[in-house]
């Protein structure tokens, strides 16, 4: 004699089966899947949109520092750069930057009377500022290239950028600048309005310079709305991502936007022990600029 189901366990079995399909289907009254809490992944293939690009310089023109819309005032060393042809037939031309026998930073070139390495300026490229904007370029370390203690690299800026020690107040500037590390180690040196004494040092580690080879390096950047600690900074390297930090304050005030490029790199460091011990070089190529 067949046992019927109880009134009680078709209930249970019916209920089971609507939140099933309700967990399976949710979805965000945009149509959109809702997000889950998860972390982001780091170290997969980026899969986000394609960029739409602003602006590009791939340094050929003689005249590239026009396309760049160089700031006068903030620039030195500019007698370290030099465009030439890519050894490696990448690219056509490229900008290397020289450094030195024991240069570092200005200020030890001040200090001590060292060799001014490197060079800074900064670019706002004749782009409107903008909330959200995302930097590629091409880098190649030397050779035979010694990290040292670590060095600045480009990276995106806001108002009248900072650096130096200058911490900005929220409402004058910011900038993004990469570093490289000991051994290559890379990171992101952030001057913030949260910033204690120096930069902020985020993800070093997380990736590692290579040298004698062409590396893709990208950083996009996400303002945070005043008044909430919600901005966010990402890095590729070589088409990887492999820096997602969310929760950064860069303003107080809604005025101030991302403008451009901060290219500034040098050994340092505010003293010798961070010099290069002998002449080289960083090339760089391919600048773009995009949303």
């Amino acid at each position: 004699m067949r046992t019927q189901p109880t009134k009680s366990f078709l209930v249970l079995i019916l209920t089971a089966i609507s939140i099933f399909h309700l967990n399976s289907c949710r979805q965000s009254s945009s149509g959109i899947s809702s997000p889950t809490s998860s972390p982001p992944i780091v170290g997969k293939i980026d899969s986000s949109p394609v960029v739409k690009q602003l602006w590009y310089d791939q340094f050929d023109n003689a005249n590239w520092q026009e396309n760049w819309a160089i700031k006068p005032e903030k620039s030195w060393g500019l007698a370290n750069l030099e465009i030439i042809t890519d050894s490696s037939g990448r690219f056509e031309r490229v900008l290397r930057i020289n450094y030195p026998q024991g240069s570092a930073s200005p200020s030890v070139s001040r200090k001590d009377n060292a060799p001014l390495g490197g060079s800074q300026f900064y670019a706002d490229l004749g782009i409107s500022p903008h909330d959200s904007l995302r930097l590629s370029y091409y880098i190649r370390f030397a050779d035979d290239f010694d990290f040292v203690k670590g060095g600045k690299l480009p990276g995106l800026f806001g108002g009248n950028g900072a650096s130096g020690g200058n911490i900005p107040d929220g409402t004058d500037g910011f900038s993004t600048r990469f570093m490289w590390r000991r051994n290559g180690d890379g990171e992101v040196y952030a001057y913030l309005p949260t910033s204690k004494d120096y930069g902020t040092s985020i993800g070093r580690g997380n990736w590692q310079f290579q040298t004698g080879i062409w590396h893709h390096l990208e950083q996009e950047i996400k303002l945070n709305s005043p008044g909430k600690a919600n901005g966010r900074i990402k890095v590729w390297l070589d088409g990887v991502q492999v820096l997602d930090q969310e929760g950064i304050t860069f303003r107080y005030v809604d005025s101030l936007k991302i403008d451009g490029i901060f290219f500034s790199t040098f050994f340092g460091g505010g003293d010798s022990s961070w010099a290069t011990p002998k002449d080289t070089h960083i090339d760089f190529a391919e600048f773009s600029i995009g949303t």
